[in-house]
């Protein structure tokens, strides 16, 4: 196993990443903001936690042991649906993925990993490949396509093997942000009315667990270059709010059709994910049934 460098690990899916490699005893140095919270990982002695104020460039006192190194960043400014088309989408994030790869070049890192969005698509209402063309409708999307740009060419610059993972929609235990899932679990374990659209909407939902077990496989591998992560198959908005409601057994009244759609709703968002999946002959495991099971105990657990 490559020595790996985390950035971003307070985030959803760096604490995810960590708390697998905790279990599969893999060591890592952390690279996080004086303010993150870590309280976490402190004191596992696999994890080494290094702290910097402003810029992740100030970090330059870690011991560089001998060996190739994988640079892993979930970093990111702004991922809450009304700061998608904040300034900062671009005045943060762009220097922030620059001083990200810089840095990595700069531990001698052989493979830089980041990830991107399918915002980055825009709204194609299809089946989306990487060959698809980027027409972002968001400060959001429009950053993350600049810096899987940028940070492409810069690891080819500095001779570092490059990823970059377009996630589509993810979910599972832990998520601090209440995005649909979350949201309606939390309602229909409070047996609260809900209004929802018709939910024709096909989305592509993947565990989170399944992206940590992904990124241990990719650490091993060459650069992938820019793929998109998620299922490889959508399902409906309304077959997700029924799957909930029955492994709950709620008694929540679902208000189908009582939301209209968005004016810029997309109705298709499913990932084509056959150039990651060759890559590293990699699947999704767990299904959304079991994803599903797994997240509404979380809740139910801690919600009490």
């Amino acid at each position: 196993m490559r020595k790996i460098i985390v950035h971003g690990a307070s985030s959803f899916l760096g604490k995810n990443f960590l708390r697998k490699m905790s279990v599969q005893k893999i060591p890592a140095d952390i690279f996080a903001r004086r303010k993150s919270s870590m309280t976490e990982f402190e004191s596992n002695p696999l994890f080494n936690i290094y702290r910097y104020e402003k810029s992740i460039s100030e970090i330059s006192h870690v011991n560089q042991t001998p060996g190739s190194t994988t640079f892993v960043d979930f970093s990111w400014y702004g991922v809450f649906g009304t700061e998608r088309n904040i300034p900062e989408q671009i005045t943060v994030n762009i220097p922030l993925v620059i001083d990200s790869v810089k840095t990595a070049h700069s531990f001698k890192c052989n493979h830089w990993i980041g990830f991107g969005s399918q915002a980055e698509y825009g709204n194609l209402d299809k089946r989306i490949s990487e060959s698809d063309p980027g027409v972002p409708t968001t400060l959001y999307g429009k950053s993350k396509l600049i810096c899987s740009q940028i940070s492409a060419d810069l690891c080819k610059s500095y001779g570092m093997d490059h990823s970059w993972l377009r996630l589509f929609s993810v979910y599972g235990p832990n998520d601090t942000h209440e995005w649909l899932i979350q949201y309606l679990i939390k309602q229909m374990l409070l047996n609260k009315e809900i209004n929802v659209t018709k939910g024709e909407q096909l989305w592509d939902y993947l565990y989170v667990d399944d992206i940590s077990e992904m990124l241990l496989k990719l650490i091993k591998s060459r650069g992938v270059g820019i793929a998109n992560l998620g299922t490889g198959n959508g399902i409906s908005v309304r077959m997700i709010i029924e799957k909930i409601k029955n492994i709950i057994q709620s008694e929540s009244k679902i208000n189908f059709g009582a939301l209209p759609y968005r004016s810029d709703q997309v109705m298709l968002m499913e990932a084509d994910i056959t150039k990651l999946s060759t890559h590293l002959k990699w699947k999704p495991e767990i299904s959304l049934d079991e994803g599903l099971r797994k997240t509404i105990e979380f809740i139910r657990t801690t919600s009490n």
